[in-house]
């Protein structure tokens, strides 16, 4: 066992401190790219709204009963635009654990979302897509963003 004052034990904490300041780096440049890529005075389409609440969804699938994050770093229900996402957002953060959570969402009837790709995809790659759903709709409902009719 190594003590705390060897050299391969000081190496390993500083290496896993750097790679934790630059996945935090990372994630708010990639959020603030997604950010100011899609907020902007265009009303939004629908599609690419979907899309990224998809997103946020696929991630919250993965990670919501795990423990590992508090269930308030995730979307609440309400800002999710879509009747679909919705039903999705209710069979995952319903659900006791997140086997039920999938056999859940497998059993829903929706005809914008192809369930099977959903949930065979990964969601890992996709922790930034919470928090643009939780903005997104901040600024839906204070009027600075619009979606497109239809």
């Amino acid at each position: 066992m190594a003590r705390s004052g060897d050299p391969a034990t000081c190496f390993a904490s500083s290496l896993l401190q750097n790679l934790a300041r630059a996945a935090r780096l990372v994630e708010s440049r990639e959020l603030a790219a997604i950010s100011s890529s899609t907020m902007d005075a265009r009303p939004l389409k629908r599609i690419d709204v979907m899309r990224h609440e998809l997103k946020a969804l696929r991630y919250m699938l993965d990670n919501f009963h795990s423990g590992k994050q508090d269930r308030s770093a995730f979307p609440a229900r309400e800002d999710f635009c879509s009747g679909q996402t919705r039903a999705l957002y209710d069979a995952i953060a319903n659900a006791p654990d997140r086997a039920t959570a999938e056999k859940r969402v497998a059993e829903l009837e929706l005809d914008e979302v192809d369930l099977q790709a959903f949930l065979s995809l990964s969601g890992e790659h996709y922790y930034a897509y919470p928090a643009l759903v939780r903005q997104r709709a901040e600024s839906i409902r204070r009027g600075e963003l619009k979606l497109e009719a239809g």
